[in-house]
């Protein structure tokens, strides 16, 4: 049995994970939107309210977050980034009902708003930015109860051993993304063998890069979420790049995460071209407002 300050410690790792993973893709979008295609001798852009936003069974709605974004070139602080009920006449609600905004970790939340399974949240705010009156909505459908890891301790394996997650699905969640976070991360515990990098690394090449090899994620895709049958996630050594504990979050995705997941990270094409990642916002937002069933599973990389 655990203890409520160990289920916090794991609720804020689960949070703190996918603002990892999703961090650098959002600021992508924030630093370089607007009108299709890319012309950097341009200075005209559309101001948008940048959302970045996650719903999940079983917990009160909190830290959404409202940003902006910016032309390419401008010199930003972190305080010009987060838009605010004073700064911003910033309205924002799930379902109707008002969300109130946190100034120390400049996010919103509603503690009375429980999200449930199976369930439609729809997000609107208006925002004042540049002087311009803006307004976006978003909704996501809430995956159903059903989604679980089999075993949530899988042990200790050498590095190149086979690793798999087995688990149960969400009925109708075909998407399914899991979190790799080692418990401890330096060039003194790095796997320098690992066959996902081709070439030979040194200790200053992986603490000038810490983090590339720190946070980790995959997919899949497509999976039979209807069938009885357990289904399994392959760990692949792109995954493990540390000999330590690891701790793994595991998420079932709505549809809007899984879009999210897919195309924000492959805007361009072969041909150097550019294009738009799937969007679910409407009016005058980009971002990604989504909802996940999640779960956790351990294991070790040990030499």
């Amino acid at each position: 049995m655990t203890s409520k300050s160990d289920d916090m410690k794991l609720e804020n790792l689960k949070m703190n994970t996918l603002k990892i993973l999703f961090a650098f893709m959002l600021m992508i979008m924030i630093f370089g939107c607007g009108k299709p295609g890319v012309n950097l001798n341009s200075s005209s852009y559309d101001p948008k309210i940048t959302v970045e936003g996650f719903l999940y069974p079983g917990q009160p709605v909190s830290d959404i977050k409202l940003m902006r974004n910016f032309p390419l070139g401008n010199s930003i602080s972190q305080s010009d980034l987060y838009l605010t009920p004073s700064g911003n006449n910033v309205n924002a609600s799930i379902n109707g009902t008002a969300l109130s905004f946190d100034p120390l970790t400049q996010t919103y939340f509603n503690n009375q708003i429980m999200i449930g399974y199976g369930k439609s949240y729809t997000l609107e705010v208006y925002a004042t930015i540049d002087g311009v009156q803006l307004h976006t909505t978003s909704t996501t459908l809430t995956p159903l109860k059903g989604f679980s890891v089999i075993n949530k301790n899988l042990g200790n394996f050498s590095y190149g051993d086979s690793i798999t997650i087995n688990f149960q699905t969400s009925p109708g969640t075909v998407f399914y993304s899991f979190s790799f976070v080692p418990d401890s991360a330096s060039p003194n515990n790095f796997i320098y063998n690992n066959n996902g990098e081709r070439k030979k690394l040194s200790a200053s090449d992986v603490a000038n890069n810490l983090n590339q090899y720190k946070f980790r994620y995959g997919n899949v895709n497509n999976v039979d979420s209807y069938s009885s049958a357990e289904q399994s996630y392959s760990v692949t050594s792109r995954s493990t790049w540390f000999y330590s504990s690891y701790t793994v979050v595991a998420y079932a995705c709505d549809e809007n995460m899984k879009d999210y997941l897919l195309t924000a990270p492959n805007v361009q094409e072969v041909n150097g071209n550019f294009h738009e990642p799937i969007e679910t916002f409407q009016g005058d937002g980009i971002g990604v407002f989504g909802s996940s069933v999640t779960d956790t599973v351990r294991f070790a990389i040990v030499k």
